[in-house]
């Protein structure tokens, strides 16, 4: 199939992104002295989610060229819920308009700029937040891939024109039940509008400084011996074209029959994967 068609307000995209919140999230992002794997991965949701809803605006207007749906796994016991709090906790999809209008904060960070002439200055940069973090639990990974198909097959019978959604599932860890989450996760990517099936992409991060593996073609590519590697690996969609020539853009070196997946990642890749899920064909 094509994966041709571009976002916009006829044919708006679906991006569903997972987030693992179980107890082990935790620990401290890839042995950082910095946030923990909780913190630093709401803070990429939250800056791509962010981008997203920059590229969908053209001067003070916001197009609803892509829907999102986020859910949390782990903090609410053996299911998947909504992600979003309040004014955006009944809405299971949300528009970028929606999305705009209901942050629940806006954080003030120091950035530094370039000063256009080769020095750099400190200034306040907005960030608004929509996903907090959170770590407790197990890792009902099967619930999740399971409540996305309910979304994405609703989804799905209303946007047969549009291209296919991307679900975007970050972990890290095994899930409680492996089996029942690949075959979830198998039978979610089934589901396809005329443009193609929908894509799963999975970005595990890590405790440690081990090796990260990006976008492997292979099996042969995965840690000898590595269980929850294979099994994310197989539940990975390949990437088409487009997304390809996305990953290209954002540093990754892809070639044909790489697979959406990104493991012992630190923030930067995670950060890389998830513009590749959400910006592919953003216009």
């Amino acid at each position: 199939m094509a994966y041709n068609q571009s976002l916009s307000s006829e044919y708006p995209g679906y991006v569903v992104i997972l987030i693992d919140q179980s107890g082990s999230m935790s620990g401290r992002f890839g042995g950082s002295t910095g946030g923990s794997k909780a913190e630093e991965c709401a803070k990429a949701v939250n800056r791509v989610i962010r981008e997203m809803g920059l590229a969908c605006t053209a001067g003070q207007t916001i197009k609803n060229r892509c829907d999102i749906s986020v859910l949390t796994y782990g903090k609410s016991g053996d299911t998947a819920i909504n992600a979003f709090s309040g004014n955006l906790a009944s809405k299971s999809v949300v528009t970028m308009e929606e999305l705009a209008q209901n942050c629940l904060k806006v954080n003030t960070l120091k950035m530094k700029i370039s000063d256009g002439a080769g020095g750099l200055v400190e200034v306040d940069e907005q960030f608004p937040v929509w996903i907090e973090p959170h770590a407790v639990g197990g890792t009902p990974m099967a619930e999740a891939f399971e409540e996305a198909y309910k979304l994405v097959d609703s989804w799905t019978k209303t946007h047969q024109a549009s291209f296919p959604p991307i679900v975007i599932n970050i972990t890290d860890g095994e899930p409680n039940d492996q089996a029942r989450a690949k075959t979830a996760a198998l039978k979610l990517a089934q589901l396809e509008t005329s443009d193609g099936n929908t894509l799963i992409l999975n970005s595990h991060i890590s405790e440690s400084k081990a090796a990260k593996i990006e976008l492997p073609a292979s099996t042969n590519e995965l840690p000898q011996g590595d269980n929850n590697a294979k099994f994310l690996f197989d539940i990975s969609s390949e990437l088409p074209p487009v997304m390809r020539e996305r990953a290209g853009a954002v540093g990754y070196q892809p070639t044909p029959g790489v697979r959406g997946f990104v493991y012992n990642a630190d923030a930067e890749t995670m950060i890389r994967l998830l513009d590749i899920g959400t910006r592919a064909k953003l216009q």
